[in-house]
């Protein structure tokens, strides 16, 4: 019995790390998009034609982030919506932190080459390494100080508010974006990510605020007494 119960529970953690790789990917595009367009006057289409330097250079400015979510996830194999609610905070170089509050109680933090996910219910958190092989060189680069929307994407204006991106490499599994703007406050409203197998995840972000001076501590992961920890490579 107690063999049986230990090959089911790693099972478990081989689908945890599965499904969490995939799930690593689109938050790493999602800061990806927040942070390349946080300055980008998306409004007037020259964006993508005029002054870059200036639009980079407040880019540049951009240390922190953070804000509330709603992230909906099709999964076209299976027809199936899955819909998640929580914060982010994302902090250059190479920081994040999502928490997830409905319908799942998890955190995932990524700092330098460190990735943790920590599942409350489960008393479970999971150790990895980030590695630009495993999760794209474009949302890496980003994070790590720099990106150009221009030169990673050929954009299209779908109509008043609404644009299309395409990537002109390869960005993981992504097709297409299509990016909802806002005339106010922070720009983006929301934006669609489209995979070439027809799945979509849908963000939509609420509360956004820049430059709050988040603190490294704050991503940095110490494991609660009584929460197993298992390791494992992207």
């Amino acid at each position: 019995m107690k063999r049986k119960s230990g090959v089911k529970n790693q099972k478990s953690i081989v689908e945890s790390q599965r499904v969490w790789r995939q799930s690593l990917k689109i938050l790493l595009l999602t800061s990806y998009f927040l942070l390349l367009t946080s300055y980008f006057p998306l409004p007037t289409y020259s964006f993508a034609l005029d002054d870059i330097e200036r639009i980079q250079k407040e880019y540049e400015g951009i240390q922190d982030l953070q804000g509330r979510f709603i992230q909906r996830s099709y999964i076209k194999a299976l027809e199936r919506t899955e819909k998640y609610e929580g914060r982010f905070f994302i902090k250059r170089p190479l920081k994040m932190r999502w928490e997830y509050f409905r319908p799942r109680d998890e955190v995932v933090i990524i700092s330098g080459t460190d990735i943790w996910i920590y599942k409350k219910m489960q008393k479970q958190a999971i150790k990895g390494k980030f590695s630009s092989d495993a999760y794209g060189q474009a949302p890496i680069a980003l994070l790590s100080g720099f990106g150009d929307l221009k030169k990673d994407f050929d954009i299209t204006r779908i109509r008043e508010g609404v644009f299309e991106l395409n990537p002109k490499g390869k960005i993981g599994l992504i097709k297409k974006i299509i990016l909802e703007i806002n005339n106010e406050g922070f720009p983006i409203k929301s934006f669609k990510l489209i995979d070439i197998y027809g799945n979509t995840v849908d963000v939509t972000v609420k509360d956004v605020r820049i430059n709050q001076g988040l603190k490294d501590s704050f991503f940095i992961f110490k494991a609660p007494p009584g929460v197993k920890v298992y390791e494992f490579n992207p």
